[in-house]
């Protein structure tokens, strides 16, 4: 008996011994050896490179530059504004002609310290790159019946299109008449970059003509160009001097809005709220195309706003026409502005109306304008028909400064005299 129970107890410390030598394993194995530090230089590598979060700012295509909207060139020209792509093709510069850099209040800054703010407003600050020159467009419009400059009367009845707290001033690089080198439609107003949502404001009083989707009537070149739009009849007539007798209205149209805030027959008065700034239609970012038309509301009746918004304070306009010596409009010549205490850095440029395209203003008839130009001493430069026309001009607060570039004949060389022959009389 006492063997048996010795042979039991044995058996059991044995299955006891080899069932703790089982779990000792098991645990060994499920325990990982000495725990390894990531090494810093992987480390460095992970945070180099951050996933962007919600709260970083994404690169989108919308155009978004100080005070003007950006152009994107895409198949499709667009009335959007453009800052951050300088025109490509700026002729008639010599070497000793380069861009001014200027701050936001259009005054001039070192190369070297540019400012830079978070929220820039007023004009854009970017300058333009000299290139070559273009070939030279045909003319075939005289100027024959062009009006007198020196007995106009200035019709600069309106008011921004925003308060003071928003950008007011319409993009440098594409103003009214041009088409930034052929990138996108001509151009037949002016383009204000703000917020989407911002509040536009009448320009002046009136009735609305029209307000809301573009799609089924023919404001633009085409349906649903604004996408949406307000266009209102002004109180206030004018004559052209061809026909002093028959008052033309005056309209205003505010396109491309992402919500209209009056109604068709609605009487407004300036400063109202109308419509707030959107992208809609043939518009790559938000911003407002503002325009001025004139007999009727239509899209070949349009005039330069720059010729009938109100300067700000201390600003004043330019306004020009070029005309060759054979008495026809020079078409989209350009034209370079400079300070006069810079002669040799154009500060802006744009170009002349292309031939047959646009309606000059009935009592300037200019083929360029520069807006938003503070009061000052400048110097226009043109360069056609083998000659450089530089012409000083000094811009008034609140008022328009009108340039007449009249062409001469160009240079002829110097005709060599030929020798001259003496036929020896016959002797008799």
């Amino acid at each position: 008996m006492t063997s048996q129970l010795l042979k039991l107890l044995a058996i059991l410390l044995t299955l006891f011994f080899l069932v703790m030598g089982f779990i000792t394993i098991t645990q060994k194995r499920a325990t990982p050896e000495t725990a390894v530090e990531p090494s810093p230089t992987v480390a460095a590598t992970a945070t180099d490179t951050p996933t962007p979060t919600a709260t970083e700012p994404v690169a989108t295509s919308s155009p978004t530059p100080p005070a003007t909207a950006t152009h994107t060139a895409t198949a499709q020209p667009t009335h959007t504004a453009t800052a951050t792509l300088p025109p490509t093709d700026t002729p008639h510069v010599t070497a000793t002609d380069t861009p001014e850099p200027t701050s936001a209040d259009g005054t001039p800054t070192p190369t070297d310290t540019p400012a830079a703010t978070d929220t820039p407003a007023g004009p854009p600050t970017e300058t333009p790159t000299p290139t070559l020159t273009p070939t030279p467009v045909p003319r075939t419009v005289r100027a024959d019946n062009a009006p007198d400059f020196k007995i106009a009367t200035p019709h600069l009845w309106f008011t921004r299109p925003f308060t003071d707290e928003f950008a007011t001033w319409g993009s440098w690089w594409y103003p009214y008449g041009t088409n930034n080198n052929g990138e996108y439609l001509w151009h037949r107003g002016n383009d204000i970059q703000n917020p989407e949502g911002t509040p536009i404001i009448a320009v002046g009083d009136g009735i609305v003509v029209f307000a809301g989707q573009d799609d089924t009537r023919l404001l633009g070149p085409e349906t649903n160009f604004y996408g949406q739009a307000v266009a209102i009849r002004h109180t206030r007539t004018i004559t052209a001097a061809a026909e002093p007798d028959t008052p033309l209205p005056v309209f205003t149209l505010y396109g491309h809005v992402s919500k209209v805030l009056v109604q068709e027959g609605e009487t407004i008065t300036a400063g109202q709220p109308i419509a707030l700034v959107g992208q809609e239609g043939v518009a790559l970012g938000p911003h407002l195309h503002l325009e001025v038309r004139l007999g009727e509301n239509t899209y070949p009746a349009t005039q330069n706003p720059d010729l009938w918004v109100r300067p700000d304070p201390g600003y004043g306009t330019i306004a020009g026409r070029v005309v060759d010596a054979n008495g026809f409009y020079v078409a989209q010549e350009p034209v370079l502005l400079y300070r006069a205490s810079a002669p040799d850095k154009f500060w802006r440029q744009t170009r002349t109306y292309p031939n047959n395209r646009y309606t000059f203003d009935p009592a300037l008839g200019e083929t360029f304008t520069f807006a938003d130009v503070k009061a000052g001493e400048y110097i226009i430069k043109a360069n056609f028909d083998g000659r450089v026309y530089s012409i000083p001009v000094t811009v008034r607060d609140g008022e328009i400064s009108f340039v007449l570039i009249e062409g001469s004949p160009p240079p002829q060389p110097t005709p060599t005299p030929e020798a001259s022959t003496v036929t020896p009389t016959p002797s008799p």
